[in-house]
């Protein structure tokens, strides 16, 4: 029994929160978000407006194709001291994780049904993250017979998929309401190893130290939106947004954990202890996984220019983990016409998540802080005599996002102070530290409108 008490600390390694990547905005959507930040909330009226404010749809009087992907996105994490063993020598070793990998973030087609009513579909990727934690310690063998070779590497990755119908109408010359429905599908798979190899001038000379943990998280859920824009003048705009609570209607997970601890010594009884366990992690479970979003906004556009101001509040309810305080981010963008063909955009942001402070390895919460820049040029094609459209309008966009993270995330500490004279490791529970992470995405947009 006693080999099972210490055993148990060990075992911690399988009990996490929830990993996670970045916050609920990691991507922007359409070429105008792309280069304001997303601070669209109460002038978008192209595609976009599928995602930001459906309401902007009743703006809309031509079909529109609109392809965005994210040619790069490279993520940069570090720990610092996330790994760390104490006993006859201490040392500790960050552990990192540095990613780049392609998003094909959005496929959106828009088509007018009536005058003032225009139906919009989309398929968008709101998360995609893959990610490797690597760390290791090497201690060299000491006077009193003391090494110890730890290896250990986290990765898995991270998937979100928004599928959804939008629809929007002109109510009169100046107000306009939209509506939207989504389908959510998330995957999340880990997989995290851990080998430690010591060996020691006490009765146990040698003690081996292997962690397996292989997960697998997949669920559904639905989510509606309503928004409304209003012109006020003909440059001043207001924009409001609700996003209901996420709901879960299904979700599979299953977990695998293994853990062996081998001591051994020339006058004393191996140790040997086995556990094998599935205890879930990452899962969320059924009914309202995710609190509802409120979003308000402010904009001034003219011929020339757009200037947005919006407010995005999730209050905390629904889940300790994913919603443990008032999550409040803003966003402001700016975009210039430089002439007839070619426009200039800048925009700032912040992305706080409101998650719960994290609790036990690989568990973190880190605000988001940024900005983007993004240009976009429009081509212009006439079209013969007789057919539906007198043109062909083909743009591209081309935008970067940079972000700034501040949080904190956990370490991992293991104890060989007694291990010589037991055989027996001790997991001390996980202890949090600051990090700082980097974002940077490449936005490539290509639209086409008939």
């Amino acid at each position: 029994m006693a080999g099972l008490v210490v055993w148990s600390n060990v075992a911690l390694l399988a009990l996490a929160g929830v990993a996670r990547a970045g916050n609920e905005d990691s991507f922007l959507f359409g070429d105008h978000a792309s280069m304001m930040a997303g601070a669209v909330i109460a002038t978008a009226s192209g595609t976009g407006a599928t995602w930001y404010n459906p309401a902007g749809l009743g703006q809309n009087v031509r079909g529109r194709l609109e392809l965005s992907g994210t040619a790069f996105t490279l993520r940069l994490r570090r720990i610092p001291d996330g790994l760390q063993v104490t006993g006859p020598q201490d040392a500790r070793q960050a552990i990192k994780s540095t990613q780049l990998f392609i998003v094909p973030s959005s496929i959106v087609w828009v088509r007018q049904l009536r005058p003032h009513v225009s139906l919009g579909l989309g398929v968008f990727v709101t998360e995609q993250d893959i990610f490797r934690f690597d760390g290791d310690i090497q201690i060299p063998r000491d006077s009193s017979g003391y090494s110890n070779n730890v290896d250990g590497q986290l990765s898995g990755t991270i998937l979100r998929y928004h599928l959804g119908a939008s629809i929007g109408w002109q109510m009169g010359s100046r107000l306009r309401l939209g509506a939207s429905v989504f389908a959510v599908y998330e995957k999340h798979d880990e997989f995290r190893k851990l080998f430690a190899d010591a060996t020691s001038g006490g009765d146990f000379e040698t003690t081996f130290l292997q962690r397996l943990v292989d997960a697998e998280v997949s669920r559904l859920s639905f989510e509606v939106v309503v928004g409304a824009q209003l012109s006020i003048t003909d440059h001043w705009l207001l924009g409001a947004v609700v996003r209901s609570p996420r709901l879960t209607v299904w979700e599979g997970a299953s977990t695998d954990n293994s853990t062996s601890l081998v001591s051994r010594g020339p006058t004393v009884s191996a140790v040997t202890l086995t556990n094998v366990d599935h205890t879930l992690i990452n899962n969320a479970g059924t009914g309202l996984t995710m609190p509802p979003r409120i979003y308000l906004g402010v904009a001034r556009r003219t011929s020339q220019y757009e200037l947005a101001l919006e407010l995005d509040v999730r209050p905390p309810i629904f889940s300790e983990l994913r919603a443990a305080r008032w999550a409040i981010n803003g966003r402001a963008g700016y975009l210039r016409q430089l002439n007839a063909t070619n426009q200039l955009g800048f925009g700032l942001f912040t992305d706080r998540g409101g998650y719960a402070p994290p609790r036990v390895f690989p568990d973190a919460r880190v605000d988001y802080y940024g900005a983007t820049v993004g240009w976009k040029r429009k081509s212009r094609v006439k079209l013969r005599a007789g057919e539906r459209a007198t043109t062909l309008l083909f743009s591209t966009t081309v935008a970067v996002r940079y972000a700034l993270g501040f949080g904190e995330s956990t370490t991992i500490r293991f104890d060989y102070a007694d291990t010589a004279a037991t055989g027996r490791v001790a997991r001390i529970d996980d202890a949090r530290v600051d990090v700082i992470y980097h974002e940077l995405s490449l936005y490539l947009g290509t639209s086409l409108e008939f």
